[in-house]
């Protein structure tokens, strides 16, 4: 589990819950007893700092409400909400360990009834080994699917099946399972049988700046819970290096401090002086916001048994890099495949209401599913750039808002100057040392003052 920043909530004191790099914080009491229940609209417009403290007071009067939460699922649920609202976050994704089905249920009754976060987290929870996956998806995460969602649209559109007895739907962040939500979903519905069910197909997921264990942990979890999956996608970017923000009296920092408001995306980007393109690394004031290294897929299809993620049948399983070297045409043809089967599945459904339908009809081979490698390098490109201006963004409203709350406690203290000076002290200093040896200090005071 990764480190989180401290959290604002301390013993007896609400203590401030903005970032201080350098300057102390100051607390103030808190209420002794909870106040009545309230929600919390949080508008979007909030700085990420802000943001978290309205989630993390919002959440200690859902969990006032609630008193049969135990303290670890209070525990676990403001380390995952402190992740959420962390603003320039490294990572996009967080794995949190030894989490109860339970502490689970508590975090997503709390975000879907009592927040509008101005976030889209989503959460995948694995039974199996107690582990909750919490996901902050950037541009570049979803940009992959999104040129596949796409295709996957297009074809479907132009199948010429009755749309009031089947129902088609692809979709992104819609679950699939109790605890999976995929970057894509192709779904079918019968609307002609009272007890059929949504049957998901197809599943698509991405993975950017994170370890390929977590997402195959989630595939995983998929198919444990339907078998009877079609076929996977997955795509894999990866950033040729972590991504930090400026560091602490850097000449980027101090470039963008001096600018005393936020860049707009307009000024930020064109301040890059190149068109967005995978080779060319998103940097600006010298400092380098994204830069992808590679982006890969990996593809697996159903055959007569379930699908094996560990298994590497040529017949069922293809890989292929579409960057910095396209060999993607393995990956295409298996992502065929896995169509064709879409494909006979809709026609089957579709002789189950009507037998008299016409299958050639939805069999024409001009109907194709064609994937343009092209469309996904450009969303990828331009999806760089966004993921760069709002990771800067984020981290300019940290940055200020510390330098600036530093400046004003700065200026709440006294002026420091040269120490007082104290000449009756140095006085009887010096006639201490000038009395003779058998004369007293009062004889010596006695004797200036008949001087005088």
């Amino acid at each position: 589990m990764g480190p989180w920043s401290a959290g604002p909530y301390h013993t007896g004191y609400y203590a401030c819950p903005f970032p201080l790099e350098d300057a102390p914080v100051v607390g103030f009491p808190i209420q002794s007893s909870p106040p009545s229940a309230q929600k919390c609209n949080l508008v979007t417009t909030l700085s990420p700092s802000d943001r978290l403290h309205h989630i993390l007071h919002s959440f200690k009067h859902f969990s006032w409400d609630n008193p049969e939460l135990s303290p670890a699922a209070i525990r676990v649920a403001k380390e995952v909400l402190r992740f959420i609202a962390k603003p320039d976050r490294q990572y996009e994704c967080e794995e949190f360990s030894g989490v109860w089905r339970e502490e689970f249920e508590t975090i997503v009754e709390f975000i879907e009834d009592n927040h509008n976060f101005g976030l889209k987290p989503r959460l995948t929870y694995i039974d199996s080994d107690s582990t909750l996956i919490v996901e902050m998806p950037s541009a570049v995460h979803d940009a992959p699917l999104t040129a596949l969602h796409s295709v996957f649209t297009c074809f479907l559109k132009n199948l010429p099946f009755d749309r009031a007895s089947i129902n088609t739907n692809v979709l992104g962040n819609i679950e699939a399972s109790d605890s999976l939500a995929p970057d894509l979903r192709v779904s079918l519905q019968n609307m002609r049988d009272v007890a059929a069910e949504v049957t998901i197909p197809i599943i698509g997921e991405t993975v950017f700046s994170q370890h390929t264990d977590v997402l195959m942990d989630k595939l995983q979890d998929a198919l444990d819970a339907d078998p009877s999956l079609k076929m996977i996608i997955m795509a894999v970017v990866t950033e040729s290096q972590r991504y930090s923000s400026p560091a602490k009296e850097s000449p980027s920092r101090m470039a963008f401090m001096r600018d005393g408001s936020v860049r707009s995306a307009k000024d930020f980007i064109s301040a890059t002086n190149v068109l967005p393109t995978l080779d060319a690394p998103v940097i600006v004031e010298g400092h380098m916001w994204s830069l992808v290294e590679s982006v890969t897929f990996k593809v697996w299809v159903r055959g007569d048994e379930a699908i094996d993620l560990e298994s590497c049948d040529p017949d069922f399983m293809a890989e292929g890099t579409l960057y910095p070297v396209d060999n993607m045409d393995p990956v295409i043809d298996m992502i065929q495949k896995g169509v064709n089967i879409l494909r006979e599945q809709i026609i089957s459904m579709a002789l189950a209401i009507d037998p008299d339908v016409d299958s050639a009809a939805l069999r024409d081979p001009t109907i194709k599913f064609c994937v343009r490698k092209d469309d996904i390098i450009t969303k990828i490109a331009g999806a760089m750039h966004e993921t760069a201006y709002r990771r800067y963004s984020a981290w300019y409203a940290k940055a200020s808002k510390a330098l600036k709350r530093k400046s004003a406690f700065e200026q709440l203290q006294p002026t420091i100057g040269p120490p007082a000076t104290n000449t009756r002290a140095k006085t009887r200093t010096k006639a201490k040392q000038r009395v003779p040896v058998g004369v007293s200090h009062v004889s010596v005071r006695l004797l200036r003052r008949k001087e005088t």
